[in-house]
């Protein structure tokens, strides 16, 4: 078996079915692609009427009688004219007709997929896009969506007009001359074989220079969001050289691809327009021999050029053909992705959540044979207020993660209220428990919409009084636009500690029954600091919360402190609890002050009180 011609087969069958997935989702709008079938028909049937009217003209109308030389059908050329004039006015409008119709459906069932992808895309766990860049996630559900387009608004509609013209064209030819008709189909036969031979060479191109076409969509997308950052480190000409290196690369690819298209367009054309010859040849001997008139060849001609004008456009049109069923396999990949994190069929409902957590020996990594969490359990009772603490990387992040089941655990189980995560509701969950990342991140939006994200339905007053919670109300009214200004792509307009307040006032307003802090007091000054303390003090008195924190002061009042060690909680207890032990936690606070300002530290805070 040869694999090259096993590899094509595949290739050709997975765009064969790819083509039907996607004409699959113009399924709501079959009365429309009636209607565009109705006036394909309409325009196909005028436009074959046009070259055998040429047939009229040449052998009746304008023809001299023998003997006479009169020409005894002159009465004929007024209605031929009215004729060929209905023939072209209601081939045009009816072809614009169908245009129009056929665009508004693609149209249409491009949104539907658009919206498709995208929705799929919020479906989908966290995972997947642990291992997806978000420029390629955006080119998914802009750029290829737009390739597919181009499938549906132009491939389609002319396809079914050029197959409805090719028969149409093919009865007449066989009418005039079955004999020209058996060598005009000679070019077709050769231009068959010489497609699957082109096919062979250009299918892999193609594939390489749409894949060079993502990558640097996506280099380009990342660096631009990242910007900041790379001005920051001062990386701007790494970041060309990067760039011109995968623009290279999409060019040099594309350049071989012009080249081939350079030899193979011009030798397919050659193979249809030596049909032409074909008709002049066989028709100029076969009316020599008075077996055929000068009508019937020109109306022949004619024929043959409408023959072959569908083949050649088609043909010019592979490009994007292939650029489009490419797309529509990426945009299916998507769609086919398995959701790892999905409701359980028989989800309970919790009306009223206490707030009480437990791990029991819970396992989880990002990678299966890399746990990060490892045999961990603990136990939180409702509104208990918990500090995680440890060095970077010990998992504390990843506690959270599995707590707002972003991902499922390997082993063991997470429960809530008594019941396994894994039997709640997504929606519930999310709703339930309320969190400020540590990496703030803010819509381009105004403020008033960012605070009331977690809680479209709220009330204006709702949205002040998480703001004032916050200690962002004054800062946010000093603004020149108050709540209605704009924070800029990831809240460019605002500083650290705005984007901070910013965001504990939309997780406040959720109020929720779990508060989780990820290092919710990062980007704040000391000042703000004790301001945000005091607030939450207050509202964190009415449901459990678990901070993740680096500085002591931050875990003022809290209960108890988990450290987290390599996937392991290591010790717990209440602050006084583990400094009187003098093990890790108390190693870990001490390394950066010493032992006097440690202890100053402690009864500062409060916490030795």
């Amino acid at each position: 078996m040869n694999p090259i011609k096993n590899g094509l087969h595949a290739a050709i069958m997975q765009k064969g079915n790819t083509f039907l997935r996607v004409m699959n989702f113009a399924g709501p709008y079959v009365k429309d692609l009636a209607s565009v079938l109705f006036f394909m028909l309409i325009s196909t049937c005028f436009s074959l009427l046009v070259p055998y009217l040429s047939k009229v003209f040449i052998d009746i109308v304008f023809k001299p009688d023998a003997v006479t030389l009169k020409y005894s059908h002159a009465s004929w050329l007024l209605p031929a004219i009215l004729v060929l004039f209905l023939s072209y006015g209601l081939q045009i409008f009816s072809s614009g007709f169908f245009q129009w119709l056929s665009g508004k459906t693609g149209h249409r069932t491009v949104h539907d997929i658009r919206v498709m992808v995208f929705s799929k895309l919020q479906d989908l766990s966290l995972s997947y896009f642990d291992k997806h860049t978000t420029g390629g996630l955006v080119s998914r559900v802009n750029q290829d969506t737009d390739d597919v387009q181009f499938l549906i608004v132009e491939f389609l509609p002319l396809a079914i007009q050029s197959l409805l013209m090719l028969v149409g064209v093919c009865v007449f030819l066989c009418i005039l001359s079955v004999n020209i008709t058996v060598y005009v189909v000679l070019p077709v036969i050769a231009l068959t074989i010489f497609g699957r031979h082109m096919l062979k060479n250009v299918h892999s191109y193609f594939n390489t220079y749409f894949a060079q076409r993502s990558r640097l969509s996506e280099f380009a997308s990342d660096s631009l969001s990242g910007i900041r950052v790379v001005k920051a480190f001062g990386r701007e000409n790494k970041e060309i050289a990067t760039f011109q290196k995968h623009s290279s690369t999409y060019r040099n690819t594309g350049i071989k691809v012009m080249k081939l298209w350079g030899v193979y367009h011009p030798l397919m054309q050659f193979f249809i327009m030596s049909g032409t010859v074909f008709v002049w040849a066989f028709g100029g001997k076969m009316i020599l021999e008075n077996k055929m008139t000068l009508g019937s060849v020109v109306a022949y001609g004619g024929y043959c050029a409408m023959f072959f004008s569908p083949l050649l456009t088609l043909v010019g049109m592979l490009r994007n053909i292939s650029t489009s069923l490419s797309a529509a396999q990426r945009i299916f990949n998507v769609l086919d992705e398995s959701q790892e994190i999905r409701d359980n069929p028989n989800a309970v409902e919790i009306k009223v959540w206490e707030g009480s957590i437990e791990f029991r020996n819970v396992e989880f990594g990002y990678d299966s044979k890399k746990p990060v969490i490892k045999n961990l359990s603990f136990s939180i009772a409702p509104k208990e207020k918990i500090g995680l603490v440890g060095r970077s990387g010990a998992g504390k992040s990843t506690i959270i993660n599995l707590l707002c089941r972003f991902y499922d655990v390997d082993k063991g189980e997470i429960v809530i209220d008594g019941l396994d995560v894994r039997l709640l509701r997504k929606q519930d969950i999310h709703k339930n428990i309320g969190v400020v990342l540590q990496e703030t991140f803010l819509f381009n939006g105004t403020i008033y919409e960012n605070i009331a994200y977690a809680k479209p339905e709220a009330t204006h007053a709702e949205v002040i009084d998480a703001s004032i919670a916050a200690f962002a109300h004054d800062f946010i009214c000093k603004k020149p636009d108050a709540y209605d200004s704009l924070v800029g792509e990831r809240g460019v307009n605002l500083s650290g500690g705005e984007k901070q307040r910013i965001a504990i006032a939309r997780a406040l307003l959720l109020d929720p029954a779990i508060l989780i802090l990820d290092e919710a007091l990062s980007s704040v000054d000391s000042e703000t600091e004790i301001k945000i303390k005091t607030a939450l003090d207050n509202l964190t008195k009415n449901r459990t919360t678990i901070a993740i924190a680096h500085r002591i002061s931050t875990l003022q009042g809290y209960d108890r402190i988990f450290v987290i060690e390599n996937g392991h909680c290591i010790e717990s207890g209440t602050p006084l609890d583990l400094f009187d032990k003098k093990g890790a936690f108390y190693k870990m606070v001490s390394m950066t002050r010493s032992k006097s300002f440690f202890n100053e530290e402690l009864s500062g805070s409060g916490l030795l009180s």
